[in-house]
Formats: structure tokens, sequence, C-alpha cells
């Protein structure tokens, strides 16, 4: 079957890195904690190198709330040939922008 993690703030980070060395197809994760576990050891403790797909929900909500430096970040550590899905009520300038990178 296919294995997953869920990466958020207020759970406990020890966890969420367990589970993510385990391997998993698929990651759910808020930008701020995915940035919280890629910085730690100066970037060696997790890679994302082999992420091939992303999926954003509330695109255009996260760029409302200020989180396009996050979003930015986490998506450099991605493949650069990976498939981004970016699910939003509006499609404002900045999402636009995001999708053709």
């Amino acid at each position: 079957g296919l294995r997953t993690a869920a990466v958020y703030g207020g759970a406990s980070v020890a966890d969420q890195i367990g589970e993510l060395k385990r391997g998993a197809e698929i990651v759910v994760c808020t930008p701020g904690r995915m940035i919280d576990i890629l910085t730690m050891q100066a970037g060696k403790l997790i890679s994302l190198a082999r992420c091939s797909f992303v999926v954003m929900d509330e695109a255009d909500r996260m760029f409302d709330m200020g989180f396009e430096p996050q979003i930015q970040m986490v998506l450099r550590n991605i493949r650069p040939d990976r498939q981004t899905c970016l699910f939003s009520a509006t499609f404002p300038a900045k999402v636009e922008s995001l999708a053709k990178r």
C-alpha cells in the first residue's frame, strides 16, 4: 500500500521526521513545518529531490496570507520536472506565475 506522512506544526517533529525517513509516497504538509524540517542539520536531514508531484489546495489563500516565500522555498527543494497541481477558487496573477514555474 501507499505510505503517508502528515507534517504540520503543533505535533511532534521527531515523529514526523521518523515518518519521512521511513519513506512516504504521499506527504501532506504545511509550508512552515516542512521548511523547519528541510533546514534541520544544514539541509541534510530530509530531501525532497525524489518528489515528482505537488498538490496545493487554496493556493490563492496561502498567497493572501503571506506564505509566498515559504511556498517558494519548499518548491525550490523539489525536483524541477515535477508536476504541480494548484487548486484555487480564484486565479490571481501570483498563483498563475507559480503555476508557470
